[in-house]
């Protein structure tokens, strides 16, 4: 039985748990351009030394031959982009495309707040980031439910696109609909008969945290969990988090290696000073030895 309660950050584990198992999927969901190629690692460490996290980085084939790999980096938003939000963007943006050597594009992902986000980040006139948005209207999330209602109750295979919409179209759902949308949803995924195994499994899980989300340890969440109890399977998430770990300690690597290297340098300034300070040291011993001869001729001469 899946656990019921309180679940923090629950777009965040659901959209992980979906660009985990079944990456390519969610990127086609989401109409990202490019032939997806594999998931990259997300943690980053920038110049003043700080550990980032993006929320996903992907690496796609263009379709532009002249173009080839580019890197899409889609960050997910559960309320508005604030220019201290798109200005971070911004930032991963730069780590990627110097890391990597690789043209990066900018995805937000914003289940609220779209209206009231910020557009694009300026450095300089030639520098300015505008990231794609990508969101649903209440009128896109009832025509897609209904579509997955039809198709349900005809018994009709659901596509890909269609699955998804039964894990995602609760997050995306207006605050004052989201629990009439996740129990309507809840209800006609425990009659589909489409989708079997794994994909599934992967399926009710990530709705199953919407369930959690929306409606807690109340009898109604009890019962719509109920209705769907997935086996889930998480042995892909190793894959991901023993890669993402392997890229901490490249990371690491590269700015000790910098870091290193910016040593040597003051090494090698403090060994020139150093040099510069004795030569400077025998100039003052023969300049005192000069003084000191000339003292001893005034000397002789009468004058003290």
């Amino acid at each position: 039985m899946i656990e019921t309660g309180d679940v923090h950050h629950p777009n965040d584990i659901t959209f992980k748990y979906l660009y985990t198992v079944m990456p390519e999927k969610l990127k086609n969901y989401f109409k990202l351009p490019g032939k997806f190629v594999r998931n990259f690692p997300t943690n980053i460490i920038i110049g003043d030394g700080m550990e980032r996290e993006m929320d996903w980085l992907i690496l796609v084939r263009s379709d532009d031959d002249d173009i080839g790999e580019l890197l899409i980096n889609i960050e997910f938003q559960s309320s508005y982009v604030t220019q201290e939000k798109i200005r971070t963007m911004a930032d991963y943006a730069d780590y990627s495309r110097t890391y990597y050597n690789r043209p990066v594009i900018t995805v937000v992902v914003v289940t609220d707040g779209y209206e009231k986000s910020v557009k694009e980040y300026s450095r300089t006139p030639s520098d300015i980031l505008k990231p794609i948005f990508i969101h649903m209207e209440e009128d896109e999330i009832i025509e897609r439910l209904n579509n997955l209602e039809k198709k349900i109750s005809n018994q009709e295979q659901l596509t890909d696109d269609e699955a998804l919409d039964i894990a995602l179209l609760p997050m995306f759902a207006p605050k004052d609909n989201a629990m009439s949308i996740t129990e309507r949803i809840t209800r006609l995924f425990s009659v589909d008969k489409s989708l079997n195994g794994a994909f599934r499994n992967n399926i009710a899980f990530a709705l199953s945290i919407m369930i959690r989300k929306y409606f807690d340890c109340t009898a109604k969440g009890k019962e719509l969990l109920k209705l769907i109890e997935p086996e889930i399977n998480k042995s892909k998430l190793r894959d991901v988090i023993d890669f993402e770990v392997d890229f901490i300690r490249k990371s690491y690597e590269h700015e000790l290696s910098e870091k290193d290297e910016l040593i040597a340098d003051k090494d090698a300034v403090i060994a020139d000073n150093e040099a510069i300070i004795a030569d400077n040291k025998v100039i003052i011993a023969a300049k005192d030895e000069e003084i000191r001869v000339l003292k001893a001729k005034l000397a002789k001469n009468g004058f003290s």
